[in-house]
């Protein structure tokens, strides 16, 4: 069975109830747990996943947290099982407990090596555009096999901007992980902001990645490579198929899920409506909020007239691929009395009152009698 690898950063209070409510799903379905936490709640996690887990847990804090592909590495020696689960808090299981063991058990039931098991809508690979592959179908997903053949077939299905051949939201065979991490473990790891934003700058994506590509190709030979990201982020190590360094001829199996499993909670990751807050989802608890809610925010107000019985429906999804602040609206009753309907529930606003709502849960205006009202939107995006 599969092992659970956690080495994450932890550092808001948002971040800390996801990672308790992420964690808790996943409990029961993983032989070992090999856990790290940084950033300021990092006491907090550890106390949280120690009384959850037991003695299945295995804590890591003495590692260094300057870089994260060392600090991986280190902790790869101690796992037992064949494969790994990366987890990260704010991905939410979407598809129940029970199929994701499944998918666990034949993962290394027919010796998978790769599976992305998140931004199901955003994949660039899909069940229905694998034939040309060399497709083996499964129950629970489709496999290929990765070699410089698909990887030339990958390019002509999906385009220049192409399919991630390593993406930490994963299911991953130790063997797999061990070459990639390998191959990124330079002994001289540079990162320069100014140097990443001007070469961002004047190559759009894709391209950029081509050029640092490039230079790590030459800087390799002294041991030493250019990041994108910090050293302390695990986002260096997510590859494009054209930045594969990996020996094509090993035969890496990879398998493509034919059902979501989870998803991400704020991110749609170029796919509109992927994330939970696009899909009223999230937050999780809709009666959550106050006026700090609406912080540092701007809002757009307009004025509604209503006659008994009249409906009017409040909800508003933010465009933006990744949202920050969950958009907002705010609902005043300059005059008359209404009815909101709100995730099952209803809130009864007077003259003179008003109430805050998640703008993308759903919030609905149901008039008792003839009523003016001012309504305010708050999102990042104004």
């Amino acid at each position: 069975m599969p092992t659970l690898l956690c080495n994450i950063k932890i550092d808001s209070q948002e971040k800390y109830e996801l990672f308790k409510l992420s964690l808790s799903d996943l409990l029961g379905l993983f032989s070992e747990y090999h856990i790290k936490i940084r950033g300021a709640y990092l006491q907090e996690c550890v106390e949280y996943a120690g009384e959850l887990l037991g003695g299945d847990i295995h804590l890591y804090q003495e590692i260094q947290g300057s870089d994260w592909v060392a600090a991986t590495l280190e902790m790869l020696d101690h796992v037992k099982s064949r494969s790994v689960f990366l987890y990260f808090e704010d991905h939410m299981l979407t598809g129940g407990k029970k199929r994701l063991d499944k998918v666990l058990v034949d993962f290394d039931k027919y010796g998978m090596d790769y599976l992305c098991y998140s931004f199901f809508k955003a994949s660039q690979l899909e069940v229905s555009n694998l034939l040309p592959l060399g497709v083996t179908q499964r129950e629970m997903f489709h496999e290929f096999s990765l070699s410089a053949q698909s990887l030339n077939l990958i390019e002509k299905i999906r385009g220049p901007h192409g399919y991630y051949t390593f993406s930490l939201i994963s299911l991953i065979s130790i063997k797999y992980l061990k070459e990639i991490i390998s191959s990124e473990n330079k002994l001289y790891k540079i990162y320069n902001r100014g140097v990443v934003s001007v070469i961002t700058r004047l190559f759009p994506y894709p391209r950029y990645r081509k050029v640092f590509r490039a230079i790590n190709n030459i800087l390799s030979l002294f041991r030493t490579m250019i990041c994108i990201y910090p050293p302390s982020s695990p986002f260096n190590l997510e590859k494009i198929w054209f930045e594969s360094s990996l020996p094509i001829g090993a035969d890496w199996k990879f398998a493509i899920l034919k059902q979501e499993l989870f998803a991400n909670h704020d991110d749609d990751n170029g796919a509109y409506g992927e994330s939970l807050i696009k899909r009223g989802l999230y937050p999780l608890d809709a009666c959550s909020l106050d006026t700090n809610c609406t912080e540092g925010l701007n809002s757009v107000e307009r004025e509604i007239f209503m006659d008994e019985g009249e409906i009017f429906d409040c909800t508003y999804y933010s465009h933006k691929g990744r949202i920050s602040c969950v958009p907002c609206v705010e609902i005043n009753v300059v005059d008359g009395n209404v009815i909101i309907l709100y995730q099952d529930s209803s809130f009864p606003l007077f003259v003179g009152e008003t109430r805050l709502f998640y703008s993308n849960l759903g919030p609905v205006i149901q008039c008792v009698k003839l009523s003016k009202l001012k309504i305010k939107i708050f999102d990042e995006a104004f």
